[in-house]
């Protein structure tokens, strides 16, 4: 068979990802016969799906005494593949891979293996390559199969299908057959069994065609996504996405920043244009995506969030102490030692009015900035450049619509200290 064994890195516990079938048969047994050869310890890993009954867990037996009887350490998971399609709403063949991979990252990360070898070959890529056309997928789509660096690797993905069935009859090798294979009902199996002869009859290299196809897109694929990625700034809740920007590179930016807030399914292609069409947008215009996602255009960038959802205080009377305001940490204490304006907010205690109240921003707020200059709150934040976004989570002690403070901003002139200020208070805020 033409297996890459540059994948397989000596002195490495290699586990084979075997179902049974002739593919994962034919891989357990070259790479277990020329363990030695490639100084290799080969295991098998099995999945046990849950989706055809008696038939999953038969299968699942035949591996475990093909193992026994060829000295092969086993590891053995078993799933409810049908469950999780239900719950997350997904096809159960989506649901079944998911679990199927979770489980070779289990194995992985408990340290049973150092690798994952799986049997996809060359008709699995041209098959994966075609599917992915014929639903309109971008680039990265017709990279096909990809392995994952050197903890998945794929040693068959060069090899025909014709030489497995080749190597499994001369070394006869036992293996299951799935009925399901048959099923044209199923995506995979109409293109297998239907499409991909039909072009074989005019283009007979079609499958080494497909994989030159796969290996050239994963070479520009790889590309954008490194560009996209010096475009994008991730926080703990957030991703903000620089501009000016390319609109391929801004693509894969934003599908990197929807991922990162959680939206990992539910975006379509529809979100990226109407999230790209923001950077054309004034300062400060918004859409709302799925899963409580919103993203903003800020200035130079475009920030993609999800949304807080917390109990709103109105607000609290002005008083010294430690508060948690709104999600924002803020304290006001008395000073103690020397005032230094360069570090702090620093304000005339006795300059307050009665009847003050912590609370955040409200229609017709006023401010006077140090000076003096009295103008509309909404258009002081405009000038010292404060995100929309962040506008009305801003933290202020105010009466009526005269604001005396913006903790993390500024001060008003109108509470501002001076030489004859005795009571003075600092203002911070988390």
């Amino acid at each position: 068979m033409n297996i890459d064994l540059s994948q397989i890195k000596r002195g490495k516990r290699v586990a084979v990802a075997v179902s049974g079938g002739s593919d994962s048969m034919a891989l357990l047994h070259f790479l277990s016969n020329n363990s030695d050869k490639l100084n290799i310890k080969v295991l098998a890993l099995n999945v046990e799906h849950g989706i055809r009954g008696k038939q999953s867990k038969k299968d699942s037996y035949f591996v475990e005494n093909y193992c026994k009887k060829n000295n092969i350490p086993l590891i053995s998971y078993s799933v409810d593949s049908i469950g999780n399609s239900k719950a997350k709403k997904i096809s159960i063949e989506h649901s079944a891979r998911e679990l199927r991979y979770n489980c070779f990252y289990q194995a992985l990360n408990d340290n049973k293996c150092d690798c994952i070898a799986t049997a996809h070959h060359l008709r699995d890529n041209s098959e994966s390559v075609l599917i992915n056309l014929f639903r309109g997928t971008g680039i990265k789509g017709l990279t096909g199969i990809n392995d994952y660096g050197d903890k998945i690797i794929r040693p068959l993905i060069k090899t025909t299908k014709e030489e497995i069935e080749y190597y499994i009859k001369r070394n006869k090798i036992p293996f299951v057959t799935d009925k399901t294979n048959f099923d044209d009902e199923l995506t995979r199996n109409f293109v297998r069994h239907k499409i991909l002869p039909k072009i074989k009859e005019v283009f007979p290299d079609v499958e080494n065609s497909l994989y030159r196809l796969a290996s050239i897109a994963k070479i520009d694929d790889d590309f954008i996504e490194s560009e996209g990625k010096k475009k994008l700034n991730l926080f703990e809740k957030k991703a903000e996405i620089k501009l000016p920007v390319e609109r391929a590179v801004f693509s894969r930016a934003c599908i990197s920043a929807l991922k990162h807030v959680g939206l990992t399914r539910d975006w379509e292609k529809i979100h990226i244009d109407e999230i790209f069409e923001l950077t054309e947008k004034e300062n400060g215009k918004k859409i709302n995506l799925p899963k409580n996602i919103v993203a903003y255009k800020e200035y130079n960038k475009i920030v993609i969030e999800k949304k807080k959802t917390q109990k709103i205080i109105k607000q609290l009377p002005f008083s010294q102490g430690e508060f948690n305001f709104n999600n924002t940490k803020i304290k006001i204490e008395k000073t103690k030692g020397k005032v230094d304006l360069l570090k702090g907010f620093y304000l005339d205690l006795d300059k307050i009015p009665k009847g003050a109240v912590i609370r955040n921003r409200k229609e017709k707020d006023t401010f006077t900035k140090f000076g003096g200059g009295t103008k509309s709150l909404g258009d002081y934040l405009t000038n010292k450049k404060i995100p929309l976004r962040e506008r009305d989570s801003l933290v202020l002690i105010a009466k009526e619509n005269e604001v005396y403070a913006i903790f993390g901003v500024a001060v008003s002139d109108k509470t501002k200290i001076d030489k004859n200020s005795k009571n003075i208070i600092k203002i911070t805020k988390e």
